[in-house]
């Protein structure tokens, strides 16, 4: 039985969720910043730059072994945490 987390984002989001916020944790070295799924990845809160970003795409590329289309990310798709991980569950669904 898997364990409930504490966000509304269902099983396989939820997962997807873990893997952002561990690329953005160790990649991005942010460490133990709370992360939640409205956190806005560009803007003040966490101050990721365009290279950050792209460390961002990469390195859930790399963790979930899939590539992840330029042409398709944007602002609305990078917006928030949630935002992202939605994006990503919808290409693995493709």
């Amino acid at each position: 039985m898997a364990v409930k987390s504490n966000t509304d984002m269902p099983d396989q989001s939820t997962d997807l969720y873990d893997i952002v916020c561990d690329v953005l944790r160790t990649d991005l070295k942010l460490g133990s910043m709370e992360l939640t799924p409205d956190t806005p990845m560009v803007g003040e809160e966490l101050g990721l730059d365009s290279l950050d970003l792209l460390m961002v795409v990469t390195g859930t590329e790399k963790r979930l072994g899939i590539k992840i289309p330029n042409d398709r990310l944007g602002p609305d798709t990078m917006r928030t945490i949630g935002a992202f991980v939605d994006f990503v569950g919808e290409l693995r669904q493709d």
